[in-house]
């Protein structure tokens, strides 16, 4: 296992998955429960659901219908291959505009932090969910829960290219202190 701060450093987003290489069931448990771990506002845990999709023509089907959704004359892989993606869903009624996404965020990066801690690479998909969240058809298929939309997605596997290699921590935005 690595240090929490190697895991952050090693960290990348991953857009070339090997879809015929499947994710232990015993790591993705440890990836779902890294996420539940995750600070919600008024920790309110009832507000959010996560779907894990596993099923190739299930996740197929959605790239399908996002594509036709979005008017893409060419449908793309919003999955980037991965094996396995995570949907975190949000309830409808939320106690601020916008605090979905923000929890959704949380959910996600200790999902990502910690398949990297166990060698899976990831991305952090958004894109693609919000056309998913319009189509309600997709959504009963995947068994999110009536009153919760998807708001972001993990996609989790192995690289064909390689993991990354670990980057040294930096301050890459801007910052100010004040003393």
């Amino acid at each position: 296992m690595m240090q929490t701060l190697e895991a952050i450093a090693k960290r990348k987003s991953t857009r070339d998955f090997d879809p015929d290489k499947a994710v232990p069931e015993e790591i993705i448990d440890t990836i779902v429960k890294a996420g539940c771990q995750a600070p919600i506002g008024a920790n309110k845990r009832d507000s959010l659901h996560l779907t894990v999709c596993r099923n190739k023509e299930i996740l197929n089907e959605i790239n399908q219908s996002t594509a036709a959704a979005m008017k893409m004359e060419t449908p793309r892989d919003f999955f980037y291959g991965a094996p396995a993606v995570i949907i975190v869903s949000a309830s409808e009624k939320q106690m601020a505009p916008g605090i979905e996404y923000a929890n959704a965020a949380c959910v996600i990066e200790n999902m990502l932090i910690a398949a990297t801690d166990a060698g899976v690479d990831n991305i952090y998909l958004w894109g693609g969910i919000q056309a998913l969240a319009k189509n309600a058809d997709m959504c009963g298929k995947l068994g999110i829960p009536e009153g919760f939309r998807p708001v972001s997605a993990a996609a989790i596997g192995y690289s064909k290219s390689g993991s990354a290699e670990p980057r040294e921590l930096s301050v890459s935005l801007a910052v100010n202190y004040i003393d």
